[in-house]
């Protein structure tokens, strides 16, 4: 075959191959070129409720752990572990056997006491006349004022003893300090207990009202505290929040509150600022130790810049917009965001109420794509 045939055969084969091609798959085509039809829109300026999130927990408004005051043997529990109980109502009874008859004893001595203190005044009363005839002595008159004295100083201290003998009777009863709920008891009925650290009882929870404990970083403190400073923010002129609580189940509990504590200090392990809310909890739905998600409501951002969520997009330098510039292109503007609320989104800096915005076909935009705008109000 010559050189001709060749080249004659070769152009022939890459013509075939050439109609053999297959159409591409739909979605892979080039895409269409020209300008993109987009929606616009611009900033508005107005007021909106701030809301701060965080993670907290629920704090009791008062732990007491209960405790044995005297040694003996625990002779009754009277409460039903886990329930409600009355301020003053009785926990506990420990035998009182031999506090009985300490306090017998000590009776027996304050009476002792009394006698011979009423004698010693007595002898006094008799003898100052005495003394003051020149019938008796000036050492009878000191004898007699030494014995009145130290007898009044044996009465008072027979007092005393019986005083606490009466106190320590008390203690067999073991009462509760405030209405609230009592875990299970420490110590089995029976058990010799004693007074003092070793005698834990049992632990009574007060949860209405309850604390929940929550925290903000450091940088949204100072972010507050510049907004504030700036009349951007307001808080509540009673100083009264909403506090809105979700559970783990996703339900929602609205109470009313109040933030009465700020730490005065950051951790310095997780950078973080702890606050405490004072709730009502009377229906007892929150329990002490409980995860729930906070929302502080009760603040408001006062005519402040904000559009749409979806306008907003995030890419390798942060977020931004794309703003239809006059010559139908648009350009990326980054922007400074805060809170999103209700559809919308906070804009601390990077646009104004003259810009244009794109609200869809975002997705297709690229820096300098040359658009069809269509103004929304």
């Amino acid at each position: 075959m010559n050189r001709i045939a060749t080249l004659t055969l070769s152009s022939v084969l890459l013509l075939a191959l050439s109609g053999c091609e297959r159409p591409k798959a739909k979605g892979m085509e080039k895409p269409p070129e020209g300008p993109i039809s987009v929606t616009t829109t611009q900033a508005k300026v107005g007021n909106f409720p701030a809301i701060l999130e965080a993670t907290g927990q629920t704090q009791a408004y008062n732990t007491v752990q209960i405790y044995a005051r005297v040694s003996g043997y625990l002779q009754k529990r009277s409460y039903t572990e886990g329930s409600a109980v009355q301020k003053g109502d009785t926990l506990f009874v420990i035998d009182p056997s031999d506090l009985k008859n300490s306090l017998s004893s000590a009776q027996a001595a304050y009476d002792l006491a009394t006698a011979n203190h009423t004698n010693a005044k007595a002898a006094l009363n008799r003898i100052k006349p005495l003394a003051s005839a020149n019938a008796a002595s000036a050492q009878d008159l000191d004898t007699a004022t030494a014995n009145e004295r130290n007898s009044a100083a044996a009465l008072a201290g027979a007092k005393a003893v019986l005083e606490q003998a009466k106190l320590n009777l008390s203690y067999t009863t073991i009462k509760a300090p405030l209405s609230g709920f009592v875990d299970r008891s420490k110590v089995d009925v029976g058990t010799y207990v004693t007074a003092g650290a070793n005698g834990l009882l049992t632990t009574m929870f007060q949860s209405d009202p309850i604390y929940v404990n929550f925290t903000f970083s450091e940088n949204q403190k100072l972010a507050r505290q510049n907004a504030i400073a700036s009349g951007k923010l307001t808080s509540p002129k009673d100083g009264k929040y909403t506090i809105e609580l979700i559970l783990s189940d996703g339900s929602t509990l609205e109470r009313k509150g109040s933030i009465d504590f700020i730490a005065p200090f950051i951790d310095s392990t997780t950078g973080n600022i702890t606050y405490r809310a004072l709730l009502e909890n009377s229906d007892h739905k929150l329990l002490p130790g409980q995860f729930v998600r906070v929302r502080v409501k009760g603040m408001e951002w006062t005519n402040t810049l904000y559009v749409p969520q979806k306008t907003v997009m995030t890419g390798d330098k942060g977020k931004f917009v794309y703003v239809v510039e006059a010559n139908n292109t648009v350009s990326p503007r980054p922007v400074t965001t805060s809170e999103w609320i209700d559809g919308n989104i906070i804009i601390e800096s990077g646009i104004t109420t003259e810009d244009k915005i794109a609200t869809d076909g975002l997705p297709k935009l690229r820096p300098g794509s040359q658009v069809i705008p269509e103004s929304k109000k």
